[in-house]
């Protein structure tokens, strides 16, 4: 077939595909969150079968654009490629069900539906590229400079879908309308090739993609929503109603681990979980003139320090700032004017900050665990240099004191234990002790124990920034448990 294609066109497609391949790549990360989770386990899942995939089609395009040598299969392969987004949109709910419902691991809950959901898409676009480079290469002396061409023209789209997907698609239209654009993107491309071939086919096609983006976009009604999905810059958020005391209340969740904070939807804004109460309750008794709270969440427990301690100093370090219109619109969250919201990681924060505070409290947590890089010596040594000399440290473990969950509980203890000796802990009454929120408090010298029991064994030695195994204490701790 003679080559009609004009230079240019070609390493246009290849920056599209880049572009899309990562764009892709990240929403399919956000897509598995609300049911696997956000963990290293679930990227690493589908980054591995991403990789695979893409080095099947590499394989497989290269044998098909040998034997075929047609430009118009590119044309199909784009189409194609565009399809299988929508597939993926339309299809990863059940997909997801039948991971958490068939794998008791979140490893191979994600592995499952990585290899369901992202390897077509990703199959079809690898095939794109030994297509490519066949049709740009037109002498043997030229092979060199012609397909690095496409190969840096990729890498920006790849470059460029990464950045503007991280810092602008998930801020402002979020993950599922992102597979939109890579969708678009995709059957856009496609007509780039051979524009008068198969012009009708081609048009029914577009059409049909084009309608089932407007269903699958069409907007729910969330006004009074009882479950919504919610994605910012930084993270993916459910907001959830539920039935907690036999009152309705609203939560907010980063993952299947559990709601991390809740309101009431009628009547006071009052605690509603123990451990929210539990740390008031100790704050309130302590009456500290200063309070960094680490963790925001939907900001429920700082504002209610705020109005219950009105001539203290409250500093919130939350690390997204696209949580505080979520508290406002849903959470009813109205900022004290003794509380001040800092937008930063939690320990970014303790290694720069000059400020000491009476009391530190962390309630850190990424659906059900805490970052790995706040349960080591480091963090411990960080967090303590913030600590007013008799100031106290309180923090929210989801851990046990036996079995898989010690570990956890032991890590937590070891990383606060060799800075701040004096330790005290109080749990759930609801739950046993195999798994369940501890509340634990920590200073330098004894304290009043007011209403906990002390932890009298010696701290464990702790993890450190270079070996810190968080995520495989957590999942050890939560399958032991299921």
């Amino acid at each position: 077939m003679k080559r009609r294609i004009r230079l240019g066109k070609l390493e246009c497609i290849s920056f599209i595909t880049g572009f899309s391949l990562l764009a892709y790549e990240l929403a399919a990360a956000r897509i598995l969150a609300p049911a696997i989770g956000s963990s290293t386990y679930v990227w690493t899942s589908v980054i591995g079968v991403i990789i695979a995939s893409l080095a099947l089609g590499f394989w497989v395009g290269g044998k098909l654009a040998d034997q075929r040598d047609r430009a118009t299969d590119l044309v199909w392969l784009l189409v194609t490629a565009s399809l299988l987004v929508l597939l993926t949109l339309m299809f990863y709910p059940l997909v997801l069900e039948l991971a958490v419902a068939g794998f008791p691991e979140v490893r191979l809950q994600a592995v499952f539906a990585a290899l369901f959901l992202f390897a077509p898409t990703s199959f079809v676009i690898g095939t794109t590229s030994p297509y490519l480079a066949k049709l740009n290469v037109r002498s043997l002396k030229t092979t060199g400079q012609h397909i690095a061409s496409l190969d840096a023209l990729n890498s920006l789209g790849g470059i460029t879908g990464t950045f503007l997907t991280g810092f602008v698609l998930f801020g402002y239209i979020g993950s599922r309308q992102t597979f939109f654009v890579v969708a678009a993107l995709l059957l856009a491309a496609s007509w780039l090739i051979a524009p008068h071939y198969r012009v009708r086919q081609r048009l029914v096609v577009s059409a049909g993609v084009v309608l089932t983006s407007l269903l699958l976009l069409w907007p729910a009604k969330d006004a009074e929503a009882v479950s919504l999905s919610i994605d910012t810059a930084t993270s993916h958020y459910e907001v959830t109603d539920f039935t907690h005391s036999g009152r309705l209340a609203r939560g907010l969740t980063t993952g299947p681990g559990g709601i991390q904070s809740a309101v009431y939807l009628e009547g006071e804004n009052s605690p509603v979980f123990w451990y929210a109460k539990e740390i008031s309750r100790v704050v309130k008794a302590r009456q500290p003139q200063s309070v960094l709270v680490l963790g925001g969440g939907a900001f429920t427990l700082p504002e209610q320090l705020g109005r219950a301690l009105p001539g203290s100093q409250i500093d919130v370090v939350e690390i997204d700032p696209g949580l505080q219109a979520i508290s406002e619109r849903y959470f009813r969250y109205t900022n004290p004017a003794n509380v001040q919201l800092i937008f930063a990681d939690a320990r970014t924060y303790l290694n720069h900050t000059t400020k000491t505070y009476d009391m530190i409290i962390v309630d850190v947590y990424g659906d059900a665990s805490i970052p790995f890089t706040l349960i080591t010596k480091e963090y411990g040594q960080a967090v303590a240099r913030a600590l007013a000399p008799d100031g106290v440290l309180l923090a929210n473990v989801i851990a046990g004191r036996s079995g898989a969950c010690k570990e956890v509980f032991d890590a937590m203890r070891a990383a606060y234990g060799q800075e701040l000796p004096q330790a005290y802990y109080s749990h759930s009454p609801h739950s046993n002790l195999a798994r369940t929120n501890f509340i634990l408090l920590y200073a330098r010298q004894p304290e009043a124990q007011q209403g906990m029991k002390p932890l009298l064994t010696a701290s464990p030695k702790p993890y450190t920034d270079d070996y810190s195994p968080a995520e495989r204490l957590y999942y050890s701790c939560e399958a032991e448990n299921r």
